[in-house]
């Protein structure tokens, strides 16, 4: 059968796009160099991104938003405003407008048409006469500018975002659930009231980090690196609840199960050798909160820790967590599998307890299989190294014994640590 002619229109449009990649590749490059060089010494700047529209998201936007009534083929990815994106990032929602005033004192040339450059290099422009923040459909403010890059004789267009840490792993939040799922919809009251109580949540989380950031020299460092893990875990736990929700139309709380996570993630999972070029988490932690200098250049490693949470739980698709459906591991081996045997049995017989091996899984790397193993290699660790024949054996004994749903919690695990 002969499709209809908008088929043909995508196509022609995503040639174009092929074709331009170079162009736009280098325009990206070029806005995002300016920026870092203009911006990236203001301290509350974390760092600017670029990306460049895939050939999905250009066929999305395309039908989503009736393109193909507007624009030639041939000159629809010159038109669109956004085909190439650029973010600038900072550390709190109050230095979103502090870096946009910046912008207002460096593009200060008036062109004409609400358009603005820096004096001396027209060549990049934005449209500053809108006012900012605007209102997003989901009654959210963002800091969203449209402007454009002259290179190679040809005219890119760009929008520029201002985002802190939170609002920026919001963003990718509500991308995954909302806008890459059709499963739900945004404006469903439900899903409404979710995405509403996740980002107030997130809110209190930018407000807490200020007020950290703010008093690190003042703190011990055990206490610092409490209340950035409890920060962790209560991002963690206000995401996972709502998809717990969202999944199975219940609420309930899994706030310890996140704990348990967070001291996972900071101390024995595959990011720990990666964040910060091998270092662990662990150890970038104890440097962003200790009143020394980090040892890399004299500079504090703050920034990156919380990059480095923030990207875990922002990369994770969360539309493909099958909260309340059956684990399937293939057969595995380790050198704990009397461990491993009580987990397993239990996996899929108890709700929290596979909740909380679907959120695990969602966020660590490579298959599941091997995490499994790294997790109980990391479990056996705590609760049994050091300890006689006998000992591990009375161990292993109340391990059998623990309620299926308390295994994973960090009570649990103090408590068969402490058995002698």
């Amino acid at each position: 059968m002969e499709r209809i002619d908008v088929f043909d229109y995508i196509e022609r449009a995503c040639a174009v796009l092929d074709e331009n990649a170079s162009g736009f590749a280098h325009a990206a490059d070029r806005l995002t160099e300016y920026l870092q060089n203009t911006f990236g010494g203001i301290d509350a700047t974390v760092g600017v991104t670029s990306r460049i529209k895939t050939r999905d998201s250009l066929k999305e936007k395309i039908l989503r938003n009736n393109l193909y009534k507007e624009y030639a083929a041939d000159r629809l990815v010159f038109e669109m405003h956004d085909i190439i994106g650029v973010r600038l990032e900072c550390r709190f929602f109050k230095d979103e407008e502090y870096l946009y005033a910046k912008i207002r004192e460096v593009f200060d040339a008036e062109l004409g048409d609400g358009l603005y450059a820096p004096s001396g290099k027209k060549a990049i422009r934005l449209k500053l006469d809108a006012p900012q923040p605007e209102k997003q459909k989901n009654g959210f403010n963002i800091y969203r500018i449209d402007g454009s890059v002259i290179y190679a004789g040809e005219c890119y267009n760009f929008e520029l975002q201002i985002k802190s840490l939170v609002n920026s792993f919001w963003s990718e939040i509500e991308h995954k659930l909302i806008y890459k799922n059709s499963r739900y919809n945004q404006f469903d009251s439900l899903m409404k009231d979710l995405l509403n109580s996740i980002h107030e949540s997130l809110t209190g989380v930018d407000h807490q980090l200020n007020l950290i950031f703010d008093r690190f020299a003042g703190n011990s460092f055990d206490n610092q690196q409490t209340q950035l893990e409890n920060l962790f875990a209560l991002g963690l736990n206000e995401i996972y609840t709502a998809i717990v929700r969202a999944n199975t139309g219940i609420s309930v709380s899994i706030s310890e199960y996140s704990e348990a996570i967070v001291k996972y993630l900071l101390t024995s999972s595959s990011y720990t050798k990666q964040a910060g070029g091998g270092v662990p988490v662990s150890t970038l932690v104890r440097r962003v909160l200790a009143p020394e200098r980090a040892e890399n250049g004299g500079e504090t490693a703050y920034s990156s820790v919380l990059i480095s949470l923030m990207e875990w739980m922002r990369n994770v698709d969360y539309s493909s967590i099958a909260i309340g459906e059956k684990i399937e591991l293939a057969p595995v081996t380790t050198d704990n599998d009397d461990v491993a045997r009580v987990f397993s049995d239990n996996m899929n017989s108890d709700f929290y307890l596979n909740t909380c091996f679907h959120i695990f899984f969602s966020l660590e790397r490579g298959n599941d299989e091997q995490d499994f193993i790294d997790y109980i290699n990391y479990y056996a660790s705590r609760i049994l190294d050091g300890k006689t024949q006998e000992q591990r054996y009375r161990t292993l004994a109340a391990l059998v014994e623990t309620d299926a749903h308390k295994l994973p919690l960090e009570s649990t695990i103090a408590a068969l640590s402490e058995i002698l």
